[in-house]
């Protein structure tokens, strides 16, 4: 069972000692760089930036972020996700991503879609995406230029 915790000074430490595999180094931000994200509230003011530490029993093996407008239908994202290279292929993954996804609906009643952005190289995580019920949206991501996936109804409603 994963679980996740919110990111304070007790346990950021563990988030840092997080690492990918060197070719997935270019998918997923660097864990100084999410915290700084969620830290400088990058989406904009009217976003909640919440990071949280993934854990399988007493061990940190992940991390995600999101960055949600509490005043929107749609405004929810999953921002970063990352599961320690020694911790692939576990699983984790799978549970991360919904864990999350139940996470954002527990805080937030009025979501009614959950958003993300993958690399176009990240096949892995974009057949985990869609497996979960994720579609493309046909927009890109205005920096780098990546996909947007959105999850909605009937789809989301499984994570309810």
């Amino acid at each position: 069972m994963l679980i996740l915790k919110p990111i304070d000074r007790s346990n950021y430490r563990a988030m840092w000692r997080l690492q990918l595999k060197p070719e997935q180094q270019t998918f997923v931000s660097p864990p100084a760089w999410s915290l700084a994200r969620c830290s400088v509230k990058a989406l904009g003011d009217e976003y909640d930036h919440r990071p949280h530490l993934i854990y399988a029993g007493d061990e940190a093996v992940g991390y995600s972020t999101i960055a949600c407008n509490p005043e929107s239908d749609e405004e929810y994202w999953i921002d970063d996700i990352m599961i320690d290279a020694r911790q692939q292929g576990r699983g984790f993954g799978r549970k991360a991503v919904a864990e999350t996804i139940t996470m954002i609906l527990r805080y937030y009643a009025r979501c009614r879609a959950i958003q993300l952005t993958c690399f176009r190289a990240n096949t892995v995580a974009a057949a985990l995406y869609m497996s979960l019920g994720f579609a493309a949206t046909g927009t890109l991501e205005p920096i780098f230029g990546e996909p947007n996936y959105k999850l909605i109804a009937p789809a989301l409603d499984k994570f309810r």
